[in-house]
């Protein structure tokens, strides 16, 4: 059985319905580089793009949730990576723009306070993490109720944060409470 098409004609068709595509996804040349430079270039611009949107941030002078957001940005992709040196600074820096901002109280502000205890869970410094959380999970609380599901993440890491350090009562009783917001 012959093949539909010839096999130069199958690639530029792939090529040409694979760059037709919404999410432009780019198609890897005949002869596969490592299967990670593609995601370590697209990481590099990442790290430029937020970079340059910390940078421009940053030029205005103020403290706005803009140059917040870009710290934390900045900062969670460094976690990400696991760069928890490079990423703990940022977050840091994000908490006072935030409260200056859109006030300790915003959601927003929780955010980074959640990515900062997981800078710490990573170190295996879980006396440092357990605050954190605990002060992002009330913020979250003032903020969307006691039951709301967006409260999900903050309990489960909460949990998981006292299951680090042996305190199964607390976590158990948290993961009820997770059940019962699940079951809401």
């Amino acid at each position: 059985m012959k093949p539909f098409l010839p096999q130069g004609m199958a690639w530029l068709c792939l090529f040409l319905v694979l760059t037709a595509c919404e999410d432009n996804v780019p198609v890897p040349p005949a002869s596969t580089p490592e299967p990670n430079v593609f995601s370590e270039s697209d990481d590099a611009e990442k790290e430029r793009v937020l970079l340059e949107a910390l940078r421009e941030a940053e030029a205005t002078g103020q403290q706005s949730s803009d140059l917040a957001a870009a710290l934390h940005d900045v900062g969670e992709l460094y976690r990400v990576r696991g760069d928890v040196t490079t990423a703990e600074p940022y977050f840091w820096r994000a908490l006072p723009v935030w409260a200056a901002s859109v006030g300790a109280t915003d959601p927003r502000m929780a955010m980074s306070l959640s990515s900062l205890a997981l800078v710490f869970e990573t170190r295996k410094d879980y006396a440092k993490a357990i605050p954190l959380v605990e002060q992002a999970l009330n913020i979250r609380e003032m903020a969307y109720g006691v039951d709301h599901p967006r409260l999900i993440p903050s309990l489960e890491q909460y949990a998981g944060l006292l299951r680090l350090v042996n305190r199964i009562e607390e976590a158990e009783r948290i993961d009820a409470r997770l059940t019962h917001i699940a079951a809401s």
